[in-house]
């Protein structure tokens, strides 16, 4: 499994302990695991990496999104988005076993587990991950700068307090001690994803570079905010209703609240261009002019 598959379901599973859910995912999850076993169709399906991973998570979710608990499905199908489509089956099986560990120490009463140790790298794909899944379930642009303000000032402040940040650091220093030493810094001071976001660095399995991936997860809000404007070029303004559909159908694709900024711009002809942060969809017909025009100056 991807440590940023394993940062994002890790959030997915967080937030559904906080509510009294993870006992329900963990069960949707083995669910979803017998019927991957039972359906050699489906499973081809998802593991063919001739099918475009958009199609394949599309298919999981017309199948299952009555089925199963979305906080079940959301990891599911981010790890369809960003594991190779052959590891997909090992990927479920552990995403199983991580709901399932998770339910039982909430049973039993226990604290949520630790990450496993592991190199800076792999700690920063865990926390980028972890990031994604709280990120992504803002509703407004406006919440993600606030936690993007709170993580930057929380990492200032660590910085410039030696005592602090070595205790925070230190992983000598039992984990349940330092997120109550981070708890109480932060009591009602900042938004409580910001609590939830600094307490998985400590618990990410490297948290020796605290302030380093404070900065880090500043930049993934930073990113986030391009995610979530798009920059639309059009021939003609459009209509309340076509921006509407346009902005839901954004949103499904980019499994977050978009917002449309429209721009007119004649070049274009006639249909419309969108970029969303790395993510460019042209249908202008301009476009399609240039395609034709460099596609008959291959054939002369």
């Amino acid at each position: 499994m991807l440590e940023l598959v394993r940062g994002y379901a890790k959030a997915t599973f967080d937030a559904a302990e906080r509510v009294g859910r993870i006992d329900v995912v963990a069960s949707d999850l083995a669910e979803l695991s017998r019927l991957l076993i039972a359906s050699e169709e489906l499973r081809n399906v998802l593991t063919d990496g001739s099918i475009p991973a958009q199609i394949r998570r599309a298919v999981l979710e017309d199948l299952l999104m009555d089925k199963i608990s979305p906080e079940a499905l959301s990891p599911v199908t981010f790890a369809i988005l960003s594991e190779r489509a052959a590891e997909l089956p090992k990927t479920f099986e552990r995403l199983v076993e991580m709901a399932e560990i998770a339910s039982s120490l909430v049973t039993a009463g226990e604290p949520p587990d630790g990450e496993p140790p592991i190199g800076r790298s792999g700690a920063y794909e865990r926390i980028r991950g972890y990031g994604e899944r709280i990120f992504e379930q803002q509703r407004h642009t406006d919440d993600v700068d606030e936690i993007e303000d709170d993580l930057f000032r929380l990492a200032r402040i660590t910085e410039h307090n030696l005592p602090l940040r070595e205790v925070l650091s230190d992983s000598a220093v039992p984990t349940e001690l330092r997120l109550a030493v981070l708890a109480d810094l932060l009591k009602d001071r900042v938004r409580p994803e910001t609590v939830w976001l600094a307490g998985y660095v400590l618990r990410s399995g490297r948290s020796r570079d605290f302030v380093g991936a404070l900065d880090y997860l500043v930049e993934i809000a930073a990113a986030e905010r391009g995610r979530r404007i798009a920059d639309v070029r059009a021939a003609v303004e459009l209509d309340d209703d076509e921006r509407e559909r346009m902005s839901q159908a954004l949103s499904v694709i980019m499994r977050r609240p978009v917002e449309l900024r429209v721009r007119i711009d004649p070049a274009v002809l006639g249909g419309v261009s969108i970029s969303v942060g790395d993510t460019v969809i042209d249908g202008t017909v301009r476009h399609r002019l240039d395609q034709l025009r460099e596609s008959l100056m291959q054939r002369a």
